[in-house]
């Protein structure tokens, strides 16, 4: 579980709650929820935590086992934001020189992946998505794209952008991230 990898991270670098609490903003009391699944953290506070960490988003939500280069379905790592009706399914494996993130996000109609444009990569990443179901708007700045399933776009992960559910229906995303977030 989710609430289990992190408090195993955070043990193992021999932090305490209120360190890592005070790294990333949130709650000692908030977090000690997260540790025991009792609350899911958003994408903002995920990220937070993950660099409080000194680790990756993905890292945390990676299958346990990264010596199998299989991931069974029964087995990805799932999490849905407690904030938003944004889903993220984990399909990669991620350790020891990992230099690639895919995920599957579900996205609910008029959600989007973020609350506003993001980037990642430190400006050397790129990002390959492919819609499998939906209607979505990808914006890249400076530009907006309507993409439908099928459809697929690369490009750097450093500019600044996000993906917004325009259809009726839920938006499937594939995504493959270089390097891991």
């Amino acid at each position: 579980m989710l609430g289990d990898k992190i408090k195993q991270i955070r043990k193992a670098k021999g932090l305490t709650l209120r360190e890592v609490a005070q790294e990333c903003g949130l709650s000692a009391g908030f977090l000690s929820q997260v540790e025991r699944d009792g609350a899911v953290p958003s994408l903002a506070s995920l990220r937070k935590l993950a660099f409080a960490l000194e680790t990756s988003l993905y890292t945390l939500l990676a299958a346990d086992d990264p010596t199998s280069p299989i991931i069974s379905k029964s087995d990805r790592k799932t999490i849905r934001w407690s904030d938003r009706n944004v889903e993220w399914e984990v399909l990669s494996i991620q350790g020891p020189g990992t230099t690639l993130e895919a995920v599957m996000t579900r996205l609910e109609p008029g959600e989007g992946i973020s609350n506003g444009p993001s980037t990642h990569g430190g400006g050397e990443g790129e990002e390959f998505s492919l819609i499998l179901a939906g209607e979505v708007e990808l914006y890249i700045e400076p530009d907006t794209y309507q993409l439908s399933a099928g459809d697929s776009a690369h490009f750097h992960s450093g500019i600044p952008h996000n993906y917004r559910n325009t259809g009726d229906g839920i938006a499937e995303i594939l995504y493959v991230i270089s390097p891991p977030l």
